[in-house]
């Protein structure tokens, strides 16, 4: 999932260093640097200790939420369990790393690829934490958070968060082009994508690399605003992607690529997509509301910019509002995978959770409602998906890995009309069915 940190207070990482065969490093110094740590701690006796890879780290929103939670992890436990961290910066590099690891069988002992499915390349790597999974624990988070960390009936991830996503657009942009509200059909959109335009406003922002995450979220909801597509989008790794709802959502995709969005779309990353929207050079955004704290980032956007933005479901009443992939442990020694437990549900906690929405934005998991401060657009994201009419899962979440890759791939080509919807859709059904 793509984020972008926002202005925060300074933290200490207390007891972290790197490994997997990296130099060490510390939170002091650069991240993924490989400079060594000063005054580094070496482990106590009776300790445990563990690995952990993070993105959580240079502009990644969760950094703040990270350092807090580990800190608070070391004061409770820290005499028994020491806590090795490698910073890996950026969502694919993190993802890339941990393919590279899993050839060599040398993961870490926990990872978190941020919303990225690896259980279905990685499972048999992966431990079952269903045993180490008590019922206090396994009843404060909502079911359907277990169910898709949840393979064959056993546990293979324990949530975080969920993905809870609309999307966001620049009232004072659409006043200027003449628009009174967010579309209720895609052809409203389109209508509205023409009024932006003739007003000299490029509409949207979108992004082809890394997966295309910005432009990926518009076309799972266009596919989801029908009951047959809702389905496709809620699917555990589809196979077959040549379906009506799926090319055509396509077609709209490859219009948007033609003629709504910026230049630097076309091999553009997200940054580049929210960095256009924070600076009003477009006018709407697909994301969710662990961006909203960036709106109020004077290093990111003027003063007053959180005003201006809105949040909207997607055309036909469409959200993302579904669990996430969370923690994964691959430890190998009955020793390592308890301190590994005990680290992962920690960071699951309740606490870990209210935490993490006050700080990111990101949407708890937990059964009962989390007494949290949160900022209104993230409130007002989560009436939109406890109200909509559809609920869809992301597709990073669902898709094969090589699907999700494939599509970074595709998306340029079909941006320049190289290829067509039928043949983006074959393409991805090649992928998928390179999986046994």
């Amino acid at each position: 999932m793509k984020k972008v940190v926002r202005k925060s207070l300074s933290m200490l990482l207390a007891g972290a260093v790197c490994f997997g065969g990296l130099t060490a490093c510390s939170p002091s110094s650069k991240e993924a640097s490989g400079t060594e740590a000063k005054g580094q701690e070496a482990s106590k006796e009776g300790q445990v200790e563990i690995t952990f890879a993070t993105s959580w780290v240079g502009v990644s929103s969760s950094k703040e939420w990270f350092h807090n939670r580990l800190e608070a992890f070391n004061k409770e436990y820290g005499s028994e369990i020491k806590v090795n961290v490698e910073e890996i910066a950026g969502d694919q590099a993190y993802v890339d790393k941990m393919k590279v690891l899993y050839s060599s069988d040398a993961l870490p002992d926990v990872i978190a690829a941020g919303g990225y499915n690896l259980i279905d390349t990685m499972q048999d790597k992966f431990v079952d934490l269903t045993p180490y999974i008590d019922e206090e624990w396994k009843n404060s988070i909502d079911e359907k958070c277990w169910e898709v960390n949840s393979r064959d009936g056993k546990i293979y991830g324990a949530p975080i968060s969920k993905q809870v996503i609309g999307y966001f657009y620049n009232k004072d942009l659409f006043k200027k082009a003449g628009i009174e509200k967010p579309a209720s059909t895609w052809e409203e959109f389109f209508q509205n994508c023409d009024k932006l335009k003739a007003a000299g406003i490029t509409p949207l922002s979108m992004d082809t690399a890394d997966s295309g995450w910005v432009t990926s979220l518009m076309l799972g909801a266009i596919v989801g605003q029908t009951e047959e597509g809702e389905k496709f989008m809620n699917t555990s790794l589809p196979k077959d992607y040549n379906q009506e709802y799926f090319v055509n959502a396509v077609s709209d995709i490859q219009k948007m690529f033609n003629e709504y969005t910026s230049t630097d779309a076309i091999g553009g990353a997200y940054e580049n997509a929210a960095g256009n929207f924070f600076t009003e050079q477009t006018a709407i955004i697909a994301n969710g509301p662990w961006m909203v704290g960036d709106f109020y980032d004077t290093d990111k956007a003027e003063e007053g910019f959180a005003d201006k933005i809105g949040v909207a479901a997607f055309p036909g009443d469409v959200m993302y509002d579904a669990g996430k992939i969370g923690f994964n442990v691959a430890a190998k020694t009955e020793e390592k995978r308890k301190a590994a437990a005990t680290f992962v549900k920690f960071m699951t906690n309740e606490d870990s959770q209210k935490a993490n929405v006050e700080i990111t934005g990101e949407i708890p998991c937990l059964k009962k409602e989390v007494d949290s401060k949160v900022y209104p657009l993230v409130q007002e994201t989560i009436h939109l998906a406890n109200t909509a009419k559809r609920h869809i899962n992301d597709f990073q979440s669902l898709w094969f890995a090589n699907v999700v890759d494939e599509v970074s791939v595709e998306y340029p080509l079909l941006a320049q009309n190289k290829i067509t919807a039928e043949e983006f859709a074959k393409k991805l059904t090649e992928a998928a069915q390179k999986n046994q």
